[in-house]
């Protein structure tokens, strides 16, 4: 009998949906407009949620090398369609896109549950994630929200409250600053309170995997696809 709640399939489902949303809205709509937050406080939900199931994945993978294989493969691919839907180009000046980001963090997850590893070194190894993060998308508040799961992992209520207070402090913070400093930037960035919308949906997963053995290749497809088929219309149409 299925638990009440949504599965692990059904909360990917949702992030790439709401990447895809917010994806389309830094495209063709002004990001200052009540449709354009509207979209990226919607797209919000994608990286936190992604990050929360790189440290489930972390523990539950039969075959780390494998996994970190795949996801490095599909950084890869997924550099040059993020440079085409940035720049309209495949070899465009960009920065890595979020399929780096998380390989990073995957990688980072590994560093520090490694046992024979000297702790000291741990922090040098996730000092130097953390700096290469910030060429990638989300930057190092993806290492943030994925260590922020994982060192709370256990009890989600736990690390529901550990990300919501690093979604805090890296993204609601800096808004006083804002707003003080350039009040009219406000209108651009009241998005980011979208950051809070995986709260409740991460609060509903039911631990199952749900959909096929399949499944987990739909994000690492989607991702590129999506970006180069994002990329041909703004060439053509936009």
């Amino acid at each position: 009998m299925k638990k009440k709640g949504i599965t692990a399939s059904d909360l990917k489902y949702i992030a790439i949906l709401a990447m895809f949303i917010d994806h389309i809205g830094w495209l063709a709509i002004p990001t200052a407009s009540p449709l354009g937050q509207i979209m990226h406080a919607v797209g919000r939900i994608t990286a936190p949620v992604m990050c929360f199931f790189l440290s489930e994945g972390y523990h539950y993978t039969s075959n780390f090398k494998k996994y970190v294989m795949r996801m490095g493969i599909f950084a890869v691919i997924s550099h040059f369609a993020y440079c085409f839907y940035k720049t309209e180009s495949f070899f465009g000046k960009c920065n890595e896109s979020m399929i780096t980001t998380l390989f990073l963090c995957l990688i980072g997850l590994h560093i520090y549950n490694h046992e024979k590893i000297p702790t000291v070194w741990k922090y040098v190894a996730l000092l130097v994630i953390a700096m290469l993060t910030e060429y990638c998308d989300w930057g190092n508040k993806a290492l943030l929200f994925t260590f922020a799961f994982e060192l709370a992992r256990g009890n989600r209520k736990h690390q529901l409250m550990a990300f919501s207070a690093v979604a805090f402090l890296t993204l609601i913070f800096p808004l006083f600053k804002i707003a003080f400093s350039a009040p009219e930037m406000l209108s651009y960035n009241y998005y980011r309170f979208g950051i809070f919308l995986p709260v409740p949906l991460i609060g509903l997963y039911n631990g199952e995997k749900g959909g096929s053995k399949h499944t987990k290749w739909i994000f690492y497809i989607f991702y590129p696809a999506h970006l180069i088929l994002l990329g041909i219309i703004s060439i053509l149409y936009i």
